[in-house]
This record gives structure tokens, sequence and C-alpha cells, in this order.
């Protein structure tokens, strides 16, 4: 069998070869005949008309020029069309199949010249999104896209991402313009970028805009649509406009997930809701949802901000009954709580039961403790946190600095509290207001107001501006010198206000005491303000 299909296919070959013998013989005919009229014409066209004329003989010129083009033509155009015939000659005279190879090579080699061309796009748009930069990278895919490459969302997505990650929100709303002018169909993902951006932004509005358009544009919202918009509204506190939105959500068909009522929690949280929180906490539970370990966190921390301990102890206990591990935010959260009441050795106790159930402690967590050490006035304790976090390898931050030298400060031990101070800043740590404040306290209440005022200059050169905390313990100082600094306290004081800084109460009391009552009046009535406002003005 094989050797007959052989046989048949060296008989095509064959027939193929006689075949561009027979072209070849009809070629040579033609170019013979063409050369043959050629010499034929040329006497012909000579003799015309007798003597010729110049009229006559340019005419002549012209009508030989003519033919023997057209005879050149004639060859050229034979050659032409017998290849093309040949070609698909020799194909049929193979075999049917090899035409078909042929044609499918020939599509083959189109999409390979089209996966080439996607491949190259890819690659220059995933260079310019290493290097950053998201402007050439949305060039290149619209560019794409105008070419007529089947480009879908998702790259589209990763450049508006790119702009949001960077910080730059209106190039991201730009390009998001652009996409949509281009006909490429924002997505979900699209719209949840934005509106994500502009929570993280502090506009609640912007995301609310980003919504309803996406509603639209008939875009699906899915939960986390509608749980970035209830975290912006709970974010500010507002608990009213972030319950009407799961409302919303509800009424449209799409199921909460855990996380928006996360974010309800947190809200009442903020406020020391305790009640509040524990509601929405129950009806994530009658939806059939698992509270996660920032479900309860948010709980304690709630708690926390109401200053109930027991309660915070409660949710902790939930947590753990519920088979949740408690995090370092967790236990951070319950320390505070004590920290609040002024329980140092509560809080103490808390921390040592987070590191006893392997949960890694962090600056932030120690730093709670040592609050809590230094709020009750305990100096040797908050020295203890302090050793034991070095030993446990955490870097200290300034906040855990800020605690230790309130500590210290609280105690009276300025020379500790200057030690603290000068190795934090040896270790490249910069303290902010709230640590020159609390180094300043002591200095004030010695009325040692040239110290004071070095710390003030000290924190003005490291490009810190003064706030309520330190004009207090400023005013303060000038108050306990002897003599008394009136002048220089009220120069601070104006200097404080035309920077915009709050007149709380104390800084009203520090100011009464340091030039007198009856001149901090007239002071208070030159701004406009009453000290029968004490809270703050």
């Amino acid at each position: 069998m094989q050797t007959i299909k052989s046989q048949d296919s060296h008989k095509k070959i064959t027939k193929s070869k006689s075949t561009e013998g027979d072209d070849r013989v009809k070629l040579a005919v033609m170019l013979a005949a063409a050369t043959l009229i050629i010499l034929v014409a040329d006497p012909l066209l000579n003799s015309l008309g007798g003597e010729p004329s110049e009229a006559s003989l340019n005419r002549s010129f012209l009508v030989e020029t003519g033919v023997v083009i057209v005879c050149m033509l004639l060859p050229a155009a034979w050659v032409h069309f017998s290849k093309q015939g040949t070609g698909t000659k020799k194909c049929a005279a193979i075999s049917p199949r090899a035409c078909k190879s042929v044609e499918q090579a020939k599509a083959q080699a189109s999409k390979k010249n089209a996966s080439t061309a996607m491949r190259e796009c890819s690659q220059a748009l995933a260079d310019a999104m290493r290097q950053g930069d998201k402007n050439r990278a949305g060039h290149l895919l619209l560019a794409a896209k105008a070419d007529g490459m089947p480009i879908d969302v998702i790259p589209f997505n990763a450049v508006l991402h790119g702009h949001v990650k960077s910080g730059n929100m209106s190039e991201a709303v730009k390009f998001f313009k652009e996409m949509k002018t281009a006909g490429v169909q924002p997505n979900t993902i699209s719209f949840n970028i934005l509106m994500d951006a502009a929570v993280k932004a502090d506009d609640a509005e912007a995301a609310e805009r980003y919504l309803d358009a996406m509603i639209e544009d008939g875009v699906d919202a899915n939960e986390v649509s509608y749980a970035t918009v209830i975290h912006a509204r709970a974010k500010r506190g507002e608990i009213d406009l972030a319950e009407q939105w799961l409302q919303k959500m509800l009424q449209r068909g799409v199921e909460p997930n855990i996380v928006s009522y996360n974010s309800l929690i947190y809200a009442c949280g903020r406020k020391g809701d305790t009640a509040g929180a524990e509601k929405w906490i129950t009806e994530a539970k009658g939806r059939g949802l698992e509270p996660r370990v920032t479900t309860y966190t948010a709980l304690v921390d709630a708690c926390a901000k109401a200053g109930d301990v027991k309660g915070a102890e409660k949710w902790m206990q939930k947590m753990q009954d519920a088979q949740v591990e408690p995090n370092v935010i967790s236990f951070s959260a319950m320390v505070d709580a004590c920290a609040r009441q002024g329980d140092a050795e509560r809080a103490q106790l808390w921390h040592q039961r987070m590191l006893d159930q392997g949960v890694q402690p962090n600056a932030h967590s120690f730093s709670a403790v040592i609050n809590a050490c230094a709020k009750s006035g305990d100096l040797d304790a908050a020295y203890k946190q302090f050793d034991l976090m070095e030993r446990r390898g955490v870097v200290a931050d300034v906040v855990v600095y800020s605690g230790l030298i309130d500590a210290c400060a609280k105690a009276g031990q300025i020379e500790q509290a200057k030690d603290i101070f000068d190795r934090m800043t040896a270790k490249g740590i910069m303290p902010n207001v709230v640590v020159y404040a609390s180094l300043a306290r002591p200095f004030a209440h010695k009325g040692d107001w040239k110290e004071v005022e070095r710390l003030a200059e000290q924190m003005e050169s490291a490009g810190l501006k003064t706030n309520e905390y330190f004009l207090y313990a400023q005013l303060l100082g000038y108050a306990n010198a002897r003599p008394r600094q009136a002048e220089r306290a009220e120069a601070v004081f104006w200097k404080a206000m035309s920077q915009g800084i709050e007149a709380n109460k104390f800084v009203v009391t520090a100011l009464g005491r340091a030039v007198g009552r009856g001149k901090s009046l007239q002071i208070l009535q030159n701004l406009g303000k009453s000290s029968e406002q004490p809270e703050s003005w």
C-alpha cells in the first residue's frame, strides 16, 4: 500500500515537472514571436508616407516605441500569471492536503505576527510598570487599543492601580476617562480602585459618586464596593450614613460581608458606644457571618475607649471561646484599656499573657504597657518593660521613648528623662513635639524657663511647630519662675495664637498664673474670647 502511494506521488511530481517544461517552451515561443514582430514592424514603419517629414518621423518614433513596450510587457505578464497558476498547480499536483497546509501556514504566519506584536507590547508595558512610568504604560495601552490589539480591561486596571498607589489621584481619574474614550469598559475592579483611593484620601463623597457612576454604567457593584463606602463614612464616625449604605446594599440584593460590619463596629468604638458595637456583631452573626480577629479586636478597642476594662476582657474571652486567636493588636487594645484606667499591674499581666501565648510583641504593644506604667507613676516598671523590649529585639520608636520620658517626668526624674532623650537621638530617632513637651514639663514645674526655652529653640530648629501641650509647659515655666516672667509669657502666647494653636483650658490656666488673672482676661478679650469657656475655643 505504501509503495503504491509512493508511486502515485512520484507520478504527480513527474507530471508537475513536465508541466513546468511546457511552460518554459511557451515562454520561449512568446519571446521569439515578439522579436519577429519588432523586425517586421520596423521596415513597415519606415516606409510610411514616402519622404518622411519631421512630424511623421516623430509619429513613427512613438509608434515604434509603443510596439516595443507592448512586446516587452506581454512576456512579463505571461510569466507573472503563469507563476501564480503554477504554485496552485504544483500544490494540487502533489496533494489537495498540501494546498490546505499552505493556507494554514499563511494563517499561522499572520497569527504569529500578531502574537509577536502583542508580546512586544506586553514586554514594553511590563518594563514601563517596573520603572514606575505609569504614564508611558498608559500611552502604550491606548496606542495598542487604537491599533486594534485585543486588549481587555485587566492591564488598564493595573495602570490605574499604579497611579493610585503612587498617590497621583488626578492622573488616575484622567486615565480612567481615557480608558472609556478608547472604548475600554471599566469593570467592578476599576471602580473599586478609585473608590478605595478616595476613602484613603478621606473623601467619602467622591467614593459615593464613583459607586453611583458604577451603577449608572450598568457595572455590578459587589460587596467590596459597598463595604468601601460604608468604611468611608464609618471612618469619620458618621454611623447613620454608614448604616444607610448598608440598607441600600441589602435592598439591591448584595449580601454584606463581615468587613462591612467591622467598619460599623469600629465607628461605634471611636465614640465609645459599646452597646452599638455589640448590636452590629449580633446582627452579623444573625446573617451567618463568622466574626474575625479584627471584629473582636474592634469590640475590645470600643470598650477600651469607653474605659470599660471588664467589657474588654469579656470580648477577649469570647474571642478565645470562638477559637479565634487574638493577635498583637488585640492584646495592645486590651493593655490600652488598662492604661486608660491607670491600672499598670493589670496592663503588665495582659502583656505577659500575650508573650506566654507566643504572640510576637511590637513597639506598639510595649508602648501601651509603658504608657500604663507612666500614668500610674511606676517608673521602675516602665524601665523593666523597656529593657524587656530591647531583649526581645523590638526596636523602640518615638512613641515608646515618649512614654518612657513621660514616666520619668511624672516621677520628677529629670536627669533620667534627659538620658532617655539623648539615647533616642543617638539612635537616629527624631523626637516629635510630644517628646519635647514631656521633657519640658518637669523643668516647667521647677520654674526653669531657660531650659524650656532652649528646648523650644531646639524643637524649632528641627522644623517642628509648637502645639498646645508644649505651650502649656512653656507658660507654666514662666509662671513658676522666680521672679515670674509675665512679659515673656504674653509674647509666647500671642505668637502661638498667630500660629493657630488652640487655647484650651490648661493653656488659659497657665496664662493666668504667668501674667495674672486681670491681664489674662484683657488678653482674652482682645482675642474676642471668654475665660468662661474652659474646654476649648
